[in-house]
C-alpha cells in the first residue's frame, strides 16, 4: 500500500480517485520538471486556507459565546499558524506524500515546514472542491481540536518567534532584532531587545537574550492581532 493509500483510509476518502488526492501534494518545482500542463499545489494551498480559517472561526465562535473577538483572533491565529499546520501535516505523514523537484528534494524540502503547512492547506481545499465545505470544515476542526483547546486553556507552549516570522514572511518582510541593553551581574542580569518589522516595533525583557526576544516577539505579535481584529 502507497503512502497516499494510507492517507486515503485514514482521511476516509475511498471515493477520491488516488490521481486526484495526489493533487495537494504537487510543489511546483515537481511541476515544473514534468509535462507541460500539469498543475501545481498552489490553487488548493489558496483554496484550503480560507477554509481552515473560516472552519476554526465558526468552531471558536459557536463554543465560545463569552470570549471576546480580540480573544477569538488570538486564539485563532495560533492555530491557523504554519508551524501548527505543519506539525498537523507530519502527524499525517504529508512528508511523505509530498512530490518534490530534484532541487528541493535535495535542499531538505520534504521536512520543509512552510511546504508541509501549505500541503496540509492544499489538502483541505480538495476536500472542500470535491466534498463541500461541511464535510472539509468537520475535518479541519477534527484535526485542529486537540490545538484549539490548548491554546484556547492556556497549555501551549507558543513560539512567538515563529509566529512573528511567519506573519512578516506574508508581508514579505524580516523582523530584525536588536540588543538594546543588558544590566546587572553576570549572574542576574536583564536583557532588553527590541524588534521591528514593517514600521512596528516592540521592546522584550528577559534573564537571557533568547528569552528578552522571545519576549519582543509576543509584545509585537500582539500588537498585530489587536489591530487585525479592529474593524
Amino acid at each position: 500500500m502507497t503512502e497516499l493509500e494510507r492517507l486515503r483510509e485514514r482521511l476516509g476518502l475511498a471515493e477520491l480517485p488516488l490521481e486526484e488526492l495526489e493533487r495537494p501534494f504537487r510543489h511546483s518545482s515537481y511541476v515544473n520538471e514534468q509535462r507541460p500542463g500539469l498543475e501545481s499545489n498552489e490553487r488548493l494551498e489558496f483554496l484550503g486556507d480560507a477554509v481552515i480559517e473560516l472552519a476554526v472561526a465558526e468552531y471558536l465562535v459557536k463554543n465560545y459565546p463569552k470570549r471576546s473577538e480580540g480573544e477569538l483572533t488570538k486564539i485563532k491565529s495560533v492555530v491557523v499558524s504554519g508551524s501548527v499546520l505543519a506539525e498537523k501535516a507530519r502527524e499525517l505523514h504529508l512528508d511523505q506524500c509530498l512530490l518534490l523537484g530534484r532541487g528541493e528534494e535535495e535542499s531538505g524540502g520534504r521536512s520543509n515546514s512552510k511546504l508541509l503547512g501549505n500541503a496540509f492547506e492544499a489538502l483541505m481545499g480538495l476536500i472542500f472542491a470535491h466534498f463541500g465545505y461541511e464535510r472539509a470544515s468537520a475535518l479541519v476542526q477534527q484535526l485542529l481540536l486537540p490545538e484549539i483547546l490548548r491554546v484556547a486553556e492556556g497549555r501551549h507552549r507558543q513560539d512567538y518567534k515563529t509566529l512573528l516570522q511567519e506573519w512578516a514572511q506574508e508581508q514579505q518582510q524580516k523582523p530584525v532584532y536588536t540588543l538594546m541593553s543588558s544590566e546587572g551581574e553576570d549572574h542576574c542580569k536583564e536583557f532588553t531587545v527590541r524588534v521591528e518589522v514593517n514600521g512596528l516595533w516592540a521592546l522584550g525583557r528577559g534573564r537571557s537574550k533568547k528569552a528578552a526576544e522571545q519576549d519582543a516577539a509576543r509584545r509585537l505579535y500582539a500588537q498585530i492581532v489587536e489591530q487585525s481584529s479592529r474593524p
